[in-house]
């Protein structure tokens, strides 16, 4: 608790049971805020009767596609990050008209959560403030809402995640004061004393296999052609895979790389529809250049990247970790559990594996989305 940060999980297939388990070891009821991340099959009534009971109206968070502990990955569980109030002050606000959320809405929601969180927090500037978005992610419109919050937010660092159900696909809420919503986000707005860092990083490089995007239905992320071809057969063709064995767990690992400046980030697909077009996980449309990716040692890069977070913030820092589910495909496709593992518990990983990151602006996916804390001296 000497960051003021008490973390919790819970096995427990019962709901009930696991709420339980969760109040006792982190007392929400007693904390600025607490962030809760739940498998699918605890996104029933029990776990809003549950929540109730222990006066959980300050509880946010999100179904999952897994959660994650310093013991590794798991799956239809719950994890809890409650935070204090002598350390943090925290306003939030949902949203639940998302297809008609834009630059006007964002504005007034932020201006009210700022003025909000400075009747509570006089002190609280960019600086010493940061925004936490979940949302759930079949709505699929991460793109405008992370840049309608972002542009608002200016230099206070935003990061989010979607939501998801292992892949199921069917049903991914939010958790708002408690009570499960559909088609809805939740944005907080947190101040804290404790130093804290966003970051956000992947283990893909560009190669040297280029493809454009050539015919496309952009509001449902569809890409019907590559380079003038059926989009998965031309796709596998420069990934080098033999189109029998391409699938789901191959695109995993095969992100699209589009580059912004002097930065490359990973555009992955979620499935092979059946006319063999590609259904992505970030917005996508007719002419974009990209270039297939290639990757670096998993295991290596992720060592790398948490080390660099322990030399900014010490030994005793505590991680909120937002990773791409594809991410633990990878994990396991590659027998990787045992060394991520490993670094999970070494460097204190707490958080679940998301269906889309945010990060101030942008929305993309293949990637580790993080906010780290120093431990209060």
């Amino acid at each position: 608790m000497a960051n003021g940060i008490l973390t919790a999980h819970s096995c427990n297939p019962v709901t009930a049971a696991a709420v339980a388990e969760i109040d006792a070891a982190t007392a929400p009821a007693k904390a600025a805020f607490t962030l809760l991340f739940h498998g699918p099959n605890h996104a029933n009534a029990d776990l809003e009767q549950g929540l109730a009971s222990m006066e959980g109206s300050n509880v946010y968070g999100c179904s999952t596609s897994g959660e994650i502990t310093p013991g590794g990955y798991f799956e239809n569980s719950l994890v809890a990050l409650s935070f204090a109030r002598k350390h943090f002050s925290c306003v939030a606000r949902s949203i639940t008209d998302l297809d008609s959320f834009g630059l006007q809405q964002a504005r007034e929601l932020v201006l009210s959560m700022q003025w909000e969180l400075r009747e509570r927090a006089a002190q609280s500037n960019s600086s010493n403030t940061f925004a936490i978005l979940l949302i759930d992610s079949l709505v699929q419109v991460e793109e405008f809402v992370a840049a309608a919050l972002g542009g608002e937010l200016g230099n206070t660092h935003l990061i989010g995640a979607s939501s998801g159900d292992n892949w199921r696909l069917q049903r991914t809420p939010v958790l708002f004061r408690g009570r499960l919503q559909d088609a809805a986000a939740v944005v907080l707005l947190v101040h804290t004393a404790l130093e804290f860092r966003h970051y956000n990083f992947h283990n893909f490089v560009p190669s040297k296999q280029r493809g454009v995007i050539t015919s496309a239905t952009p509001s449902q992320r569809v890409v019907h052609e590559i380079n003038g071809r059926p989009a998965c057969s031309e796709y596998a063709r420069l990934c080098n895979i033999d189109i029998a064995e391409f699938d789901r767990e191959k695109l995993s690992l095969f992100p699209a790389i589009i580059t912004v400046g002097d930065r490359a980030y990973p555009r992955g697909f979620l499935e092979i529809l059946a006319d063999g077009s590609l259904r992505c996980a970030c917005a996508i449309d007719e002419g974009v250049v990209f270039r297939v990716a290639d990757q670096v040692d998993y295991a290596e890069q992720l060592q790398t990247a948490l080390g660099r977070i322990r030399r900014d913030l010490g030994n005793d820092a505590v991680l909120l970790g937002f990773e791409c589910a594809a991410r633990k495909q990878l994990v396991q496709l590659y027998e990787l559990e045992a060394p991520v593992t490993a670094l999970f518990g070494e460097y204190n990983v707490w958080g679940f594996s998301c269906m889309g990151e945010q990060s101030s602006v942008l929305n993309v996916n293949n990637s580790f989305n993080c906010i780290a804390f120093r431990a209060h001296r």
